[in-house]
């Protein structure tokens, strides 16, 4: 440092020898600064992917977790409706359904599902819990609504790693009227010998059935739905699953039966390109459902009846449930995440179908059970945080679509 009234001969060696201390000083703040936003991204993003879970008991224990920490004025309903199995080391199993409110009475609401297909559940519980955090934290953009968190609507088959629950039914496929004949597949009944066929599960064979019936074609008919085989997958069962018992019971409550408009995005994954969010609009084409959903989501939203989705026609599918509920109050989406190849696909369901079929102690560490598992819950935490952000951003999407129709 100069001291005053002392004179400063620029000349070339101070020049460089000032610029040179100048420099080193630049340096070292702008790599102290580097690695201090370097340590705040890295804090962001594992906050957002540690609302990721291993196993059903964990995902349930952080949301109660977060419960506990949520303002008790906000919550104003917690039921945790209790299933008839319990889980692995005999733990119980719980459906939790928490209704978030601002203030006394909401005008719309937003209802976020998770664990339809119980292995599943992973991405959908994740992107339940942040939302919850921001629900909290940010009231404002929750102005005049309502939030119904379903987590693990199966959650036999969240714990023990299953699509389907503990009698087999795949929960998608059950939302019939069995007062009326079930529906008959009889396209499913002739490759079921191969379907079930431990010695065919390759994906050669697979390949070889698809191209012989086309590829679109074998996979409509194998996940259309059927009612006959218990020991197959995509069983839709012969009654109401205990899942389905249980959203006829919740759809009782004011919260649901008098908000006028009504937002549901039940979260999947398995199909598409990995790691992205495609919304599916299972809405019959111009209904008010099906414009409200295009509305809204825009051009994002694909429909298997229009064949731009990732997903074809289904039988029984839960979103019917929701669009007699709803009726023109709202729309139903599935926002489905990609994960690996459609081969794969096929080989993890079917491998897992059969080592279920042949064994009466399930073991969780098999490797059937663990490429199930793999397959639908990939680790990585670009995967995971790919998830967040377009879980957020539907979520934003369907919140503005509820506040344009009421202004």
């Amino acid at each position: 440092m100069l001291e005053k009234g002392v004179h400063f001969d620029p000349g070339p060696g101070n020049v460089n020898r000032v610029s040179l201390k100048y420099f080193v000083a630049v340096v070292l703040v702008f790599n102290s600064l580097s690695r201090a936003l370097l340590c705040m991204f890295k804090q962001t993003s594992c906050s957002e992917t540690r609302c990721f879970s291993n196993s059903y008991q964990s995902a349930r224990n952080r949301l109660l977790d977060e419960l506990s920490l949520t303002d008790s004025r906000l919550i104003k309903w917690h039921i945790p409706y209790a299933h008839p199995e319990s889980g692995p080391g005999e733990t119980g199993l719980y459906c939790d359904c928490i209704y978030m409110c601002h203030g006394q009475v909401a005008t719309n609401l937003l209802v976020l599902i998770s664990a339809t297909h119980g292995v599943e559940g992973f991405a959908g519980s994740a992107i339940q819990l942040d939302i919850m955090r921001h629900f909290c934290s940010s009231p404002g953009d929750y102005k005049d609504m309502g939030m119904l968190i379903i987590h693990a609507l199966n959650p036999w088959g969240f714990a023990w790693l299953r699509r389907c629950d503990h009698q087999g039914i795949d929960l998608n496929r059950n939302f019939i009227d069995f007062a009326q004949a079930l529906p008959d597949n009889p396209d499913f009944t002739k490759l079921l010998g191969s379907l079930n066929n431990p010695q065919l599960q390759t994906t050669c064979h697979i390949e070889a059935l698809w191209k012989h019936m086309g590829e679109y074609q074998f996979t409509e008919t194998v996940t259309r739905g059927q009612y006959k085989h218990a020991n197959a997958c995509f069983y839709g069962g012969t009654a109401p699953a205990w899942s389905h018992e249980l959203l006829q019971q919740l759809i009782d409550k004011p919260d649901i039966k008098l908000a006028m408009q009504i937002a549901v995005v039940d979260i999947h994954t398995g199909l598409g390109p990995y790691g992205y969010g495609e919304i599916i609009n299972d809405h019959i084409p111009g209904t008010e459902g099906f414009n409200k959903a295009s509305k809204w989501y825009g051009e994002a939203a694909k429909s298997p009846v229009l064949g731009d989705a990732c997903s074809t026609v289904k039988t029984g599918l839960l979103d019917y449930f929701w669009h007699r509920v709803i009726g023109d109050r709202g729309c139903f989406v599935t926002l489905e995440f990609g994960t690996y190849s459609i081969q794969r696909f096929w080989e993890s369901l079917l491998d897992e179908q059969n080592y279920h079929n042949r064994t009466a102690v399930r073991k969780l560490d098999h490797p059937a059970v663990q490429k199930l598992r793999d397959y639908f819950y990939p680790v990585e935490e670009a995967w995971q945080q790919r998830v967040i952000d377009r879980g957020r951003n539907v979520v934003r999407l369907a919140i503005q679509g509820l506040s344009d129709e009421t202004a």
